[in-house]
């Protein structure tokens, strides 16, 4: 006999039957399953033994399957029966699989693998994963879909930030889980901001190059000029470019110029804090922070301390599209001066939802919103209705 056909329930039983009737260096030249039923044509026909050997040398030069050990028909079966008792019956001694094969030599203890082989395998599988979005689905809560985790992952939202919504917020069943994690991370972000734009008597705006940090001291400044001083009372308000001598403040000057208003500016720190404290009392200052002055020695010191006084507010403008790198390193360099975000230049380009998420990882507080092509009458305060929103039409 040199081909044998087997129907039986299950793999494990149609290579017992083989191995019974063709011998135990049969080989398998057929499996299928037909109508639930594992079909099996085995072979112990040297034709077909030399044939199925050469197969084998060549499909270990294409792929990492040589990476595991080459068993004959009958080990195969032995090694399957073992795994199957021990799944059975729940066996928790490790030591058993290894005393099989020692006693019946199912694996050869000779064969290895070595390391630039497993180099290479394992570059495979990095470049398989790369890009993939991998999601813990046993830490979801039953409160709410898998669907909707993956759908807000897909888009760019952190795992943080989605679990500690699952976590806090409980979603009754007629309510849009999406519509309220949206509602949720715009709660944790916004602060009210209006109140102390008015109150305070100094205003620090820093940020990088190219935020909008001039734009925005000058829809500030009019913005006051609209809702606390009117009139004669002008003169209480002034605009301070602390810059180097070197650098070119004429944009600044034309706002001024535009609202009516001073613009001193100022190079060193020693300087800002002897006009701070000369003016203090007396006007509202609103103070444009150039990057290169943003990094002076002692100037962070100074601005945590004036910051401990709720009379004076640290803002950061942060361009739409800015990545999260840099958001983290700007907020890490001000963490301790309680700042307060204005995202800037929302007409111009859009804030995603990595950025979005990175700032609620950060805790940090976003109190205004600012365009870029108009001035006066331009500046928006956050809102938790708006930024759900802003986030709902950004992700459709």
């Amino acid at each position: 006999m040199t081909q044998h056909k087997v129907i039986a329930e299950d793999s494990l039983s149609a290579m017992d039957e083989i191995s019974r009737v063709l011998g135990k260096d049969a080989v398998i030249l057929k499996t299928e399953k037909i109508n639930g039923k594992i079909h099996i044509l085995g072979s112990n026909n040297i034709e077909d033994l030399a044939t199925s050997n050469a197969k084998k040398l060549n499909k270990q030069k294409s792929n990492f399957s040589h990476l595991f050990t080459n068993q004959n028909l009958e080990q195969k079966t032995q090694s399957r029966k073992i795994q199957s008792v021990i799944e059975k019956n729940n066996i928790k001694d490790k030591d058993v699989s290894a005393s099989f094969e020692n006693q019946n030599n199912i694996i050869p203890a000779t064969k290895y693998v070595d390391v630039e082989t497993f180099k290479i395998f394992t570059n495979k599988i990095e470049n398989l994963l790369q890009n993939m979005i991998i999601s813990d689905m046993d830490t979801l809560s039953s409160y709410y879909s898998r669907s909707l985790t993956l759908k807000l992952l897909k888009k760019g939202y952190s795992k943080k930030i989605i679990s500690e919504f699952q976590k806090d917020v409980l979603i009754e069943e007629d309510i849009d889980p999406e519509l309220t994690f949206y509602h949720y991370l715009s709660k944790q972000l916004v602060t009210p901001f209006e109140e102390t734009i008015l109150n305070s008597d100094l205003i620090f705006v820093n940020g990088p190059s190219g935020s909008g940090k001039t734009t925005l001291c000058s829809k500030i400044a009019s913005y006051v000029l609209d809702h606390k001083f009117v009139g004669n009372d002008r003169h209480k308000l002034s605009i301070v470019n602390f810059a180097p001598k070197s650098s070119n403040h004429s944009e600044l000057i034309n706002f001024g110029r535009l609202l009516n208003l001073n613009v001193n500016s100022i190079s060193s720190l020693e300087d800002l804090i002897t006009f701070i404290e000369a003016n203090r009392t007396q006007r509202k200052l609103i103070i444009d922070v150039s990057q290169e002055n943003n990094n002076a020695e002692g100037y962070h010191e100074y601005i945590n301390k004036l910051t401990l006084d709720k009379k004076c507010s640290n803002i950061i403008a942060l361009q739409a599209s800015t990545n999260r790198n840099m958001i983290k390193s700007i907020i890490k360099s001000f963490e301790n001066s309680f700042p307060t975000i204005a995202l800037t230049k929302l007409d111009e380009a859009n804030i995603g939802s990595e950025e979005l998420s990175i700032l609620g990882e950060l805790k940090c507080k976003i109190g205004v919103l600012s365009g870029s092509k108009s001035i006066i009458g331009s500046l928006a305060f956050a809102k938790r209705e708006v930024l759900a929103q802003y986030m709902k039409d950004i992700s459709i």
